[in-house]
């Protein structure tokens, strides 16, 4: 019985290790909070990461046909930890497809937006409103690949087991799409629907499926169902959104517990210090960073010692890099 337990504790303690959330306390916004109430949608809230500095990525989520919020609420406070602010949104009747779902995560977009400007709001003058991102559940993945479709100012599309009426729609995506879906997905199967997404999707378009060995229709619902799934999404947004490449290699590295894992993403190579992009340090990049330093321009490919600045430390450090590689 004590080994039992041990081993109950041991396992709670695992799985709370590898499903922990990111760094951040998380706070919501809702309409009584001063949010505002779109047209085209209903029971707004947002998830956000207290006590951070912007530009914040933003993000706005629709669950799928007949649906609450509820259902795919998890990815808030999740998402939220690792910095990223959330929006949820629902159509105003829940039985409608997915081009108004488009409709209503376009509506949410504007509303996080209002956000960035409304005094009260905790999120004021701290939000990256320039670059965003939609996505959804079942019909709500529809829904975003449309809205992005509709509004080219969106960066990124998270369609979680997507269901479309028409596979021909995906071959107007645009916009870097991932794709996340249940081996064993029986509302939406993937042969009709993810898969068919995908390879409907342009090669010209950044796009990545992620298709979970065993899941089902609902697997996608929350990260915590699988550690790699919500990982994945934290680091294609930073790539998206943020425009931060740190994580890219990890992005689109097949997970242990993937039964389909495609991608035509190419994670590019930034060494420090190569600031003519030759992909070798040498003598130019010296130059080049001189120039940087002398016309007071910034490079965070040339800040060797991470101190934000570009000087002359930066120079005697790449330079004592090229002579050691001599």
């Amino acid at each position: 019985m004590k080994i039992l337990f041990k081993y109950s504790l041991l396992l709670i303690f695992f799985q709370s290790f590898i499903f922990s959330d990111g760094p951040y306390d998380v706070e919501i916004i809702t309409e009584q909070d001063g949010l505002r109430n779109g047209p085209y949608y209903s029971g707004g809230i947002v998830y956000y990461p207290a006590d951070i500095e912007g530009p914040l990525p933003v993000l706005v989520l629709i669950p799928g046909f007949i649906s609450p919020i509820s259902s795919i609420e998890d990815w808030g406070p999740y998402l939220a930890s690792y910095g990223i602010v959330t929006m949820f949104v629902n159509v105003n009747n829940i039985f409608q497809d997915p081009y108004y779902r488009s409709s209503a995560l376009l509506d949410g977009l504007l509303s996080i937006n209002e956000e960035n400007s409304r005094y009260n709001s905790p999120l004021f003058n701290n939000l990256n409103i320039y670059n965003s991102a939609v996505g959804g559940w079942s019909m709500g993945g529809g829904g975003a690949q449309i809205a992005a479709q509709q509004n080219q100012d969106i960066n990124a599309v998270i369609a979680m087991s997507p269901w479309l009426p028409n596979s021909n729609i995906a071959l107007n995506n645009e916009t870097p799409i991932l794709f996340l879906s249940g081996q064993y997905d029986g509302v939406a199967p993937n042969y009709l629907h993810t898969d068919v997404f995908y390879s409907n999707t342009p090669n010209s378009t950044d796009k990545l499926l992620f298709e979970i060995s065993g899941g089902n229709h609902q697997t996608v619902c929350s990260p915590y169902n699988n550690v790699s799934m919500g990982l994945k999404t934290v680091y294609f947004i930073e790539k998206y959104i943020e425009d931060d490449s740190i994580n890219c290699d990890d992005l689109i590295s097949a997970p242990l517990f993937s039964s389909d894992f495609l991608t035509n993403i190419v994670c590019e190579s930034n060494l420090l210090g190569d600031l003519n992009e030759d992909n070798y340090l040498n003598v130019q990049d010296i130059i080049v960073l001189i120039d940087l330093v002398l016309i007071n321009s910034y490079n965070d490919i040339g800040d060797l010692n991470y101190d934000n600045y570009l000087n002359v430390q930066d120079v005697i450090l790449l330079t004592n890099l090229i002579l050691s590689d001599n």
